[in-house]
Order: C-alpha cells, then structure tokens, then sequence
C-alpha cells in the first residue's frame, strides 16, 4: 500500500499538472486547490448548479493495460457527457483516488489527459483526495463535476434539460454514432470511441438554449437502457403510459462496425445489437417535437456532429414499451429482441 510520502508525490503533480491550466476562477473569493475546502463563486443570475459523480473501477470499467492518459480523459469525459446531457456548462471538478502504489510516470500520464481535457472544456480542477488500497484491490478513481443551468421559468419551462419531459409525439434523436466502443469491450481492444469519448456539451447546451429538446439522457448504459430511463421518469410524471417505436435500420452504427460489416465478418443484425445495447458511446439521446426537425437539421450541420432520428413517442398499454420495426414496419424477429435484452451494462452482474 502507498506510504504518505508516496502521495505527497501525487500533491505534486497535481499541483504541476493544474498550475498549466486556467486558475479556478478570477473572481477572488473563488478557491481551488491548496486549503481545506475549494469556494466556489455565485453563480451567474438565473442559474443554479448541477452536480454529477461517477467511478471507474479497474477489471469493471477498464482494463489494467489501458492507456493511462486515455484513462484521464475518459475520467472526466464521462462525467462532463452528464452535465452535456442536462445543458449545462462545467464549473469546475474533483478528482479522488483509491491507488495500491505510486507509479510516478503512470500518474503523470492519467494527470496529462484528465487536465488537458479540463483546460479545453474549461472545468478546473479544484480538490479531490488519495487513499491506499490492499495489493490485489482494483484501483478506483471517482469523478465530480459541477456545472451550471438556468433555473426555470415560473411556467416551469426555459431550466436543465431532464429525462422526465418527454412529449407523446415527439421525436427520437441520437448523436453520433453507435456500437464501436461496445465491439472494443467485447473484442478487449482498444478504440478511439471506447478509450477517449467526446462529452456532447456544446450540442447539450444548443438543444437547452434553443428550446429544441423535450428530455436528454447521455447513452452510457446502452441505447436501449437509456430510451427505457426517459420512458420511465416521463411517465411517472406525467402519469401515463409511454412507449417508444424505433426504427432497427436507422440506428446509426460506428465506422469499425461498417467496415466489419462490409467485409463480412458481421452481419447487419450483429452489429446493430451492438448500436443498441452496448454502452460506452457517451453519446446525447434526447426528445424533440416534430417541428423541430429542420433546426436539428441545421444544428447537426453547424456542429458537424451527424444527429440522427431513430423513432417516435407512442401511447402505450404498457409501461416503458420498446416497439422495434424492421424496414416493411413489421415487428422484429425475436432472436433480435433477444439478443438485445441479453446485453446492456448491469452496474452489480
């Protein structure tokens, strides 16, 4: 286990490592790093803060041979994906560790990619902590980010982005594209979308600013999850049943999945299971009306993030009902469904 010395080493590269960066804030009653507590400085008018915390542990969200500065960036990224998928800008982050030695250049490494993402994104880092685990534990790191949302209006309407607004009729949009970090988890290799994935903040944000979302969720757990999320917190609150028709060709698949699909070493079918229960794609899924088509449209192009609509909100008889249609809108085949429900991230299996 790590001797306090040893983390005296970490004190110092964080400290190095940050000193690159942006200082906290120029405010002068903001503080960062360096006493017993960080203070952070109001807010702007009309907002309020919005707060996530996430792990990662070793043998459970990454391998032991991952990159560690991919592992600093993802760190944050998945974090930051929470904040794009409830439009908020990042204030600033904490970072905490549970490490069974010191590895000076290993450390150095992780701190290069966490920092150089919070530089870019402009999300400080402002405190955290270092424990010892047992040789054999996994090491742990723990995330939190802080960020910023405008508070409602008094009709409840102009605040966060949140999973439970979604609209009979509205529309199914997702970012990006999906399935390539799922096939990394299952053929234990890397890859760019699984080891270094994009926090969609400035889409999260356009969707919020320009009103063009009814309800967001970041695709962590699968696409499938995560439409079940929106489903379910929608109709609780608005007591009522909603289901979600999906169209199975829309789903738009990764370019390693093409490029397996194209050669032949997997089916359409394959791959698409892949795009919709995966994980790891830290991709925005979110609910617009209808009328919003032409402005996501022109958003997706202003961005040059490809936005693609994969289905449509219908009243249900059943809670949280996925209806999943092949090209002829016919239902589809069950060793699909199967395959689907067989997959997904379960956070305790």
């Amino acid at each position: 286990m790590a001797s306090s010395k040893e983390f005296d080493v970490i004190d110092r590269l964080i400290r190095h490592q940050a000193a690159r960066g942006q200082p906290f804030h120029e405010d002068p009653q903001a503080l960062g790093i360096g006493d017993d507590a960080a203070l952070i400085p109001p807010l702007r008018d009309g907002e309020q803060m919005a707060v996530s915390t996430d792990m990662l542990v070793e043998g459970r969200h990454y391998r032991a041979s991952v990159d560690p500065r991919s592992l600093g960036h993802k760190a944050l990224a998945v974090n930051l994906s929470d904040l794009a998928a409830m439009g908020a800008r990042p204030v600033a982050c904490t970072l905490s560790a549970g490490l069974r030695d010191i590895d000076e250049p290993w450390i150095t490494a992780f701190l290069e990619g966490f920092l150089a993402l919070a530089r870019e994104v402009q999300c400080p880092l402002i405190g955290g902590d270092t424990v010892g685990v047992p040789v054999g534990s996994p090491q742990i790191f723990s995330v939190t980010v802080m960020g910023a949302a405008p508070l409602p209006n008094a009709h409840g309407q102009g605040g966060a982005l949140r999973r439970d607004g979604v609209r009979l009729g509205d529309d199914l949009w997702v970012s990006g594209a999906l399935g390539d970090a799922a096939w990394a988890v299952q053929s234990e290799v890397s890859d760019v979308r699984l080891d270094w994935p994009s926090p969609r903040l400035a889409l999260g944000v356009a969707l919020r600013a320009g009103a063009l979302a009814h309800a967001a969720i970041d695709v962590s757990d699968g696409l499938t999850s995560e439409i079940g999320h929106l489903l379910k917190a929608s109709s609780q609150k608005q007591r009522t049943c909603m289901g979600a028709r999906l169209q199975w060709s829309a789903l738009p698949l990764g370019d390693r999945l093409l490029t397996l699909v194209d050669s032949g070493q997997m089916s359409w079918n394959e791959a698409r299971v892949l795009a919709a229960a995966g994980g790891d794609d830290y991709e925005l899924l979110f609910s617009s009306p209808p009328s919003a088509r032409d402005e996501l449209v022109a958003l997706s192009n202003s961005l040059r993030l490809p936005l693609t609509r994969i289905g449509e909100i219908i009243s249900s008889n059943q809670p949280v009902h996925l209806d999943w249609r092949d090209d002829q809108q016919q239902p589809l085949p069950s060793p699909c469904l199967d395959a689907i429900r067989a997959r997904g991230f379960h956070h305790f299996s």
